[in-house]
């Protein structure tokens, strides 16, 4: 299997074993991973995507007339949210390193489930306001703090995989909203409440209640599960040194200080990192659109009924999630990133435009379908891209950071594109994301060039050295990191 760094000749000379027997043991246990951790975290997800997705469902009942807010506040609500997440991003992502990723993560998901409970009880636009604030204020460390998590139990070219089954929660939550928001609100009138704030009820106690079995469930790292044997905690280890042999530890902004400053500096000065932004960046603005507003689009295509247009909104993500399954692992058996991530921005970019152009209810649906399909396989694929080409740690950690917080503020502009004004088309709405989807394959297609030239030039100086007869210098090398002649770009 090929590594990001280029072979360094090793000082030490390590007893042969059976190549079968290893490949079965590593098999053992990244299949242990998959099954016992992997679905624990994307339960967890779900219910971060349920909590955040239910403002949706509920406004298909009487929400903003219950508690006395226009279209154009509840759009705000829906912002201010995404200000909540940008805000509390990196300190969380310090505050990690600190109290592990074991205690921090269920301790996000209590504090968000418990405000996703208080929406039941708000009485006007100033509560919604500092509802959605603190909502996505708790929320915006949790991603993040997966992918840190996964990073410590999988290798490079098994992320993209990963990523999508775990990404994949968030879109089935957002399938499976909707057939539970189609029963939950028919409660309306039960016990004196109404059907919206049954749904908040229902969806945010489960969360509170998951984030304390996660509290006891989850573990400290590989090294220390103690579901794995002794063994398979000695394989953990040695199979990420490795993958990646100059990495030493998993490295947050939590532990930013004078000896790696120079590395937080060089994430902020690399293009490479700033062209991922701008891609996460247009990638995410359909993702956050669609996510907030499916229902409401799908009664304007003549879905009427507010239940209808609630279950009728599940299907789209029931095909996004079996596309974007398919093409990240597809992005793993191949090792490529940039054409899968291109193929999936295609696929939704074709629905955008029929959507745009179709004008009967039945292809219009179908049309949604396709575009829902293809927005969510972007954002594991180009997070795979973007963690395997970056290196030391510390560069890695900034890097990421600054890629999750472009890609949280494509909230700010995707909550604000679907006005109540432009209903039930939505045409102006589906021609913007259609314009960040083209800037998107745009950009991907030239990050694929650039660092394809950048190997060439690698190869070259390496070349040049043999003929010099020039040693290797392994401390010089963990300092450039991927300026290293030896470290090659994934493409």
């Amino acid at each position: 299997m090929p590594y990001s760094y280029q072979s360094i000749p090793s000082q030490e000379t390590h007893a042969v074993e059976d190549p079968q027997s290893a490949v079965d043991a590593e098999r053992r246990l990244v299949r242990k991973f998959d099954t016992q951790l992997l679905p624990f975290l994307s339960f967890m997800y779900l219910f971060s995507s349920l909590d955040r997705s239910s403002l949706g469902n509920a406004v298909l009942d009487n929400f903003e007339q219950d508690i006395g807010i226009t279209p154009g506040q509840f759009n705000t609500c829906v912002t201010i949210f995404y200000a909540g997440f940008l805000i509390f991003q990196i300190p969380s992502n310090m505050i990690l390193k600190r109290l592990t990723a074991r205690r921090w993560l269920p301790t996000l998901m209590f504090l968000w489930g418990i405000v996703a409970c208080c929406h039941a009880g708000v009485k006007n636009y100033a509560g919604l306001m500092t509802l959605r604030f603190f909502l996505g204020f708790f929320e915006a460390g949790f991603f993040p703090g997966v992918l840190f998590f996964l990073t410590q139990f999988y290798k490079k070219d098994e992320m993209a995989t990963r990523i999508a089954l775990f990404w994949g929660s968030t879109v089935a939550a957002h399938a499976y909203a909707g057939v539970l928001a189609y029963g939950i609100l028919q409660l309306r009138g039960s016990h004196g409440m109404t059907g919206w704030q049954w749904l908040f009820l229902i969806e945010g106690i489960p969360t509170v209640l998951m984030a304390l079995i996660a509290w006891f469930y989850l573990p400290a790292s590989a090294a220390t599960w103690s579901r794995l044997t002794p063994e398979q905690r000695i394989l953990a280890v040695k199979r990420l040194e490795v993958d990646s042999p100059l990495d030493h530890g998993h490295l947050t902004l939590g532990d930013l200080n004078a000896t790696n400053k120079k590395q937080a500096f060089k994430a902020l000065t690399d293009w490479k990192v700033w062209l991922w932004m701008v891609m996460f960046f247009c990638g995410s603005v359909p993702n956050t659109s669609i996510s907030n507003f499916l229902p409401l689009i799908v009664r304007g295509m003549g879905y009427n009924d507010k239940l209808s247009a609630n279950l009728m909104s599940a299907p789209p993500y029931l095909c996004a999630v079996v596309v974007m399954i398919c093409l990240a692992y597809s992005s793993d058996r191949h090792k490529d990133r940039a054409f899968h991530a291109v193929g999936g921005a295609i696929f939704c970019l074709v629905g955008y435009a029929l959507l745009c152009f179709l004008t009967t209810r039945d292809a219009l649906y179908a049309a949604v379908c396709v575009a829902v399909a293809g927005i969510f396989v972007i954002n594991p694929i180009v997070n795979a891209w973007l963690t395997s080409n970056i290196a030391p740690d510390m560069k890695k950690s900034v890097a990421t950071a600054m890629a999750v917080s472009a890609n949280n503020s494509a909230g700010l502009v995707g909550s604000n594109i679907y006005r109540a004004s432009d209903a039930p088309r939505y045409i102006r709405g589906h021609s913007i994301n259609l314009g960040f989807l083209v800037a998107f394959v745009c950009l991907a297609i030239l990050q694929r060039c650039l660092l394809q030239r950048e190997n060439r030039l690698k190869e070259a100086a390496i070349k040049a050295q043999e003929a010099e007869q020039q040693p290797d210098d392994i401390a010089a090398i963990e300092v450039l990191g991927d300026e290293s002649i030896h470290f090659k770009y994934r493409l």
